[in-house]
């Protein structure tokens, strides 16, 4: 109901009255007070929360660590690995053999394409090279019983794309066509097309897929042999055919499908070609897998990541429309997510693990460290191929039109990785005949903490080498949580080794770290005997902290010398390199008979010079400093150093004072609150809402009524129309001649235009003009009963503009209330 409401006047007895004032209900003061205090509590909250909000490491004194800290304080750091090169970039020779005898299954030879085209979009290297040929038999002179559909082609973006295409060609043959399984023209087809490229020092493999065993019963080259003499002469021809691979160095590895599978056969294939695999670990080396044909494009991967080295994790399986997702693990530094979604017309859209959509331009990456290249899009499978991937489930959603949502998606991951590590000894200095603790400890890039998952393909070994002794003693390491090992799988691989009683001097404490995917980490521990009840020690303690680049750690070396000849101690850092760390002190001269306890500082190097990218999240360095005494290390001190970014000057100022900003914003906040609820309390005490403006004839009769309302200012501001005539009446308007509001100390002041203001009570008549009064009540609550008379002689002050007048015998703003109907009274505005 907006506007100035409609108003009715009637004539009578009563005379005339305004028909109707405004039934705005004004809020309670104590409701609003109290509202007040909830926003003051609220404004307090607010203030506290940039401190609760901020991670403990933006408090003084709080480190993060990657890997947690332990009882003593000493984090397990992470450090970052470096980018990946080398092993990824090494070029492989493929060739493909792909069974295309009549025994294939229905659906068979279209998994054996996909699993061919998988290959094809999964290589690291753009100078991969890769053949494809089906092989059965020959029935006759003109016919050959390999069909190569793909000549030797580079894996660049083209060639890729093109093995996709051309391996669609393979076809299934006939009885006529020759359907038999010839394994020695396709073991000697793919060692010929792999032996064309001069011999440039890189790994040729060849995969072999079949669905049955050798089967030449009708082959054209043994005719008119019985069938005794046929087989034999067939297996030494494969056995020929093998030890050619062996010399050319091809990796022959089988894959069967099928129940017709002769797995003995595969075996013998496997084990004829060239042994060595890309690292010195038994999973690399070529064996024969059989698998049900639904599983063969998933074996086929496992097989090429064995040979490529690369770690393979499965994903999810599902039909479109629906999501797939694969988890790439915190080691990869490159990885192939491969989709294989059994129909070019589904569409793949792929999803960091932040939820970040990859496009076809390559965007899309939350950290901006990462870069990405599709291949084989529109392709029945395709990849995308990621450097610096973001550790976590990566999701990619498929979509289909109807009619081609019938076939399995699925997918899966291969990476190459690098871990860099760190050796410890319990006994730096062990003695001859001592049996001392080893710990070696796995370090990812920088703030990932590692998985079981990646942690179960890990294997370390150790050694120990050294003076008096010439046979080498291997060290058993374990992360199993068993014997010497506090805790499985925690990234920690400890054990004991005893230091043969012969040894006479230096010693080398050497580990390996190594797995499928992982570039091989090797770390040692050059130390020396520990003479006989030595006269000379230091022990070093570096405590954990986070710094900025170009910042430095503090720590303290203890040294003791009760021997008679000076000692110095020299101090380095070690297992750290390319992570910009260095000490001071380098060197410690201690006199005889000193002992003294003195700082060293480990300085981190610039942002520039530092070996991984720093942020807010923070960099993990790891290492260690150790103090020797020539060749015998004295004592070493892991390093957890933790680097992040230069904050701004925002929030430098925030970690140097904010102890005191926080008691102070709660300070300012609640005095704020406060003034704004004592400012707006006396606003609406002052408010003119609820008061009745009653006019008054020359006969103290009733005119007209009208309730204020809270208008511009906290005033109500109104005129005085008609004065003159039988029909005088209030009409609010904005700077009108008069204005009334209430008072603090619970009276009204009114004012007119260029008179000033008055402070009167509530209740009095005040005269307007020579016939017209006018009357200002309390109206909340109360409502006016017309033809009531309260004129002059009820008491009160006769006021015009200008001039106030005090009539004898006035009596109280009480003495009016006789001409209202009053319901229960309410209290005045009480102090807030």
């Amino acid at each position: 109901m907006g506007g100035e409401p409609s108003v009715t006047y009637t004539t009578g007895a009563v005379g005339h009255a305004c028909a109707r004032a405004s039934t705005t209900k004004e809020r309670p003061l104590l409701a609003v007070r109290a509202r007040a205090y909830r926003l003051a509590a609220v404004a307090l909250a607010a203030a506290a929360l940039p401190a609760a909000a901020l991670p403990a490491a933006a408090l003084p004194g709080a480190a993060r660590t990657a890997l947690g800290t332990d009882a003593s304080g000493r984090g397990r750091p992470v450090v970052a690995a470096p980018a990946a090169t080398g092993a990824s970039d090494d070029p492989v020779d493929y060739a493909v053999a792909v069974d295309e005898s009549a025994s294939l299954g229905a659906g068979e030879l279209d998994r054996e394409k996909d699993a061919v085209a998988a290959i094809a979009v999964s290589d690291p290297s753009p100078r991969s090279r890769m053949v494809v040929f089906g092989f059965a038999d020959a029935r006759t002179a003109t016919q050959s019983p390999v069909d190569e559909v793909c000549p030797m082609r580079q894996l660049d973006t083209v060639g890729r794309e093109q093995i996709a295409e051309c391996a669609g060609q393979l076809r299934e043959r006939t009885a006529q066509g020759g359907s038999g399984t010839d394994f020695i023209s396709a073991v000697r087809q793919g060692v010929t097309r792999l032996k064309e490229a001069p011999d440039s020092g890189r790994p040729r493999v060849l995969f072999l897929l079949t669905d049955g065993y050798l089967d030449v019963k009708d082959s054209y080259r043994y005719r008119g042999l019985d069938d005794r003499t046929r087989d034999e002469q067939a297996n030494e021809d494969l056995a020929r055919a093998l030890r050619e691979a062996a010399d050319a160095k091809v990796q022959i590895r089988p894959l069967g499908f099928g129940r017709a599978v002769d797995r003995k056969r595969l075996d013998e294939m496997a084990a004829g070609g060239y042994r060595d695999g890309c690292r010195d670990l038994p999973q690399t080396r070529p064996q024969a897998e059989v698998v049900d044909a639904e599983n063969l494009g998933r074996a086929l991967e496992t097989a090429f990541a064995a040979a490529r080295c690369l770690y393979r994790d499965p994903g999810s399986r599902t039909r479109p429309p629906g999501d797939l997702t694969v988890r790439v693990s915190p080691l990869a530094t490159e990885g192939t997510i491969v989709v294989s979604k059994g129909d070019p017309l589904v569409t793949a859209t792929y999803y960091d693990p932040e939820g970040h959509r990859i496009t076809d331009s390559g965007d899309g990456a939350g950290d901006g460290e990462s870069s990405f290249e599709f291949t084989g899009r529109g392709k029945s499978v395709e990849s995308l191929r990621v450097t610096r991937p973001l550790a976590g489930d990566w999701r990619v959603h498929l979509d289909a039109p109807a009619g081609h949502r019938d076939r399995t998606a699925s997918i899966s991951v291969l990476w190459q990785g690098a871990v860099r590590s760190d050796i410890r000894l319990e006994k730096p200095s062990p003695s001859a005949g001592e049996r001392t603790r080893v710990e070696v400890e796995v370090l990812t890039r920088a703030g990932v903490k590692l998985d079981e998952r990646d942690l179960r393909g890990i294997t370390v070994t150790g050694q120990l080498t050294g003076k008096g002794f010439t046979q080498k003693v291997p060290i058993a390491l374990a992360d199993d949580g068993r014997g010497q090992d506090e805790h499985g799988l925690d990234g920690v691989f400890s054990g004991t080794v005893t230091v043969p009683r012969d040894a006479t001097g230096d010693l080398l404490f050497s580990s390996t770290v190594q797995s499928v995917g992982l570039r091989p980490d090797t770390r040692s521990y050059p130390t020396g005997i520990a003479p006989p009840n030595a006269k000379f020690g230091a022990v070093l303690d570096i405590p954990a902290a986070t710094v900025h680049p170009g910042g430095k750690v503090t720590g303290t070396l203890k040294v003791s010398n009760r021997d008679t000849a000076a000692h110095t101690v020299r101090l380095a850092v070690a297992d750290a390199a390319g992570t910009g760390l260095s000490v001071d002190p380098a060197e410690v001269p201690v006199e005889p008979g000193a002992a003294r306890t003195l700082d060293v500082t480990v300085r981190v190097a610039d942002a520039d010079a530092l070996g991984a990218p720093v942020d807010d999240d923070g960099t993990a360095l790891g290492g260690k400093v150790t103090a020797a005494d020539g060749t015998r290390v004295l004592d070493d001190a892991p390093l957890s150093i933790t680097v992040t970014a230069v904050p701004s000057l925002p929030r430098r100022i925030w970690d140097a004072w904010w102890q005191l900003i926080v008691p102070g914003a709660f300070v300012l906040v609640a005095v704020v609150a406060a003034l704004l609820t004592r400012r707006r309390v006396k606003r609406l005490r002052i408010a003119p809402g609820g008061l009745l403006l009653e006019l008054l004839g020359a006969d103290g009769t009733s005119v007209c009524s009208r309730k204020a309302k809270t208008g511009r200012g906290n005033w109500y501001e109104f005129d005085l129309v008609d004065a003159a005539t039988d029909s005088p009446r209030i009409e609010r308007r904005n700077r009108g001649a008069y204005a009334v509001r209430r008072d603090l100390a619970g009276g009204v002041v009114l004012r007119a235009g260029g008179q000033g203001e008055r402070t009167l009570r509530l209740g009095e008549q005040l005269a307007l003009t020579g016939t017209l009064s006018l009357r200002i009540a309390d109206g909340r609550g109360r409502r006016p009963v017309p033809g009531r008379r309260g004129g002059p002689s009820a008491g009160g002050r006769s006021w015009t503009p200008g001039r106030v007048t005090a009539k004898a015998g006035a009596s109280s703003a009480t003495d009016h209330t006789g001409s209202y109907a009053a319901s229960a009274p309410e209290p005045e505005h009480p102090d807030i």
